[in-house]
């Protein structure tokens, strides 16, 4: 079963309705706190190689004009593993928002200064008057059962093979849609090797719950009923802005900034739905040439030594 990689979801409260009900009803500022989980892009684990000393631990600065403290939080072994704002905000969407500009400017810049990298894994943001909570932490999927088998998989599907496993396995979205948005290119494009079926790979159409899954039902109203070309239409401009940045700095194209937390959303909701849909056409193609046969049906098949 495919999961989407975004973690720019809607925020999961964690306090009572009416906790969350009265801090999204109040418009006044009040103290809000957001801390940022940080994680090892190497090891995977939730923290960084970087090691904090408890005298630089706190520090004021002024975030967008307002007063705002920085705790950078450390484990038990001293390595940094969270960055927490403690600030005036009116809901908790502008807060992290806010918070959200600033870190991501300081995590580019720990990453030229230490030559380390290091990603957010998730957040958490509380309204400190009204005891709401939020939290957006990655979906821990179950163990999968056995899938469609893959392995007679012809050469001509090598390449668009391992795009796609660059897709599932990159954590930032700018990779993502990248690969995943040349499969759909090249399936609705009809270019090897999806040249070879009698079917409209461009036609596939994109469902409700197809949008549901993949968080771009509210970002993308458009995409309602459409169809792969549509999406390939709406992927291709920011994809092709993304592939300018990382081939021709300083180019004329302007990718969406990975600082603002609304665009940033926007975009990792459009590459999982990239993702999504670069799949199925795959699935769909190999099926079609005869390539693709579900797993029960090919161990059936092997057991009558067809």
């Amino acid at each position: 079963m495919w999961i989407p990689h975004n973690l720019l979801s809607p925020l999961k409260a964690e306090t009572p309705k009416p906790t969350i009900e009265a801090s999204e009803a109040a418009t006044e500022e009040r103290t809000f706190i957001v801390g940022f989980f940080l994680r090892n892009p190497v090891t995977r684990t939730w923290e960084t190689d970087v090691l904090v000393a408890p005298e630089q631990s706190r520090r004021e600065i002024r975030l967008e004009g307002k007063s705002c403290l920085v705790h950078a939080s450390a484990n038990v072994a001293g390595k940094l593993h969270e960055v927490v704002y403690t600030f005036p905000a009116a809901s908790a969407v502008a807060a992290l928002a806010s918070a959200f500009r600033h870190v991501t400017g300081e995590l580019d810049r720990m990453a030229l200064q230490h030559g380390r990298g290091v990603e957010i894994a998730g957040w958490r943001v509380a309204d400190v008057e009204h005891e709401a909570r939020w939290r957006c932490v990655p979906f821990r999927p179950s163990a999968l059962m056995a899938e469609p088998d893959c392995g007679t998989v012809p050469p001509a599907y090598a390449e668009v093979l391992r795009l796609y496993r660059e897709a599932r396995i990159a954590s930032g979205t700018p990779w993502r849609l990248i690969c995943a948005g040349a499969i759909l290119d090249a399936a609705v494009s009809g270019r090897p090797p999806f040249n070879t079926s009698q079917s409209d790979p461009g036609a596939y159409p994109i469902t409700t719950d197809m949008l549901v899954r993949s968080g771009t039902l509210t970002a993308y109203p458009e995409l309602k009923g459409a169809t792969a070309s549509t999406l390939r239409d709406v992927a291709e401009p920011p994809r092709r802005a993304l592939l300018a940045t990382v081939t021709a700095l300083g180019s004329d194209e302007t990718a969406a900034s990975g600082a603002d937390y609304h665009q940033a959303a926007a975009l990792a909701a459009l590459a999982n739905l990239v993702d999504l849909v670069a799949r199925d056409l795959v699935l769909a193609s190999l099926r079609a040439d005869g390539y693709l046969r579900a797993a029960e049906t090919l161990e059936t098949a092997e057991a009558a030594g067809v």
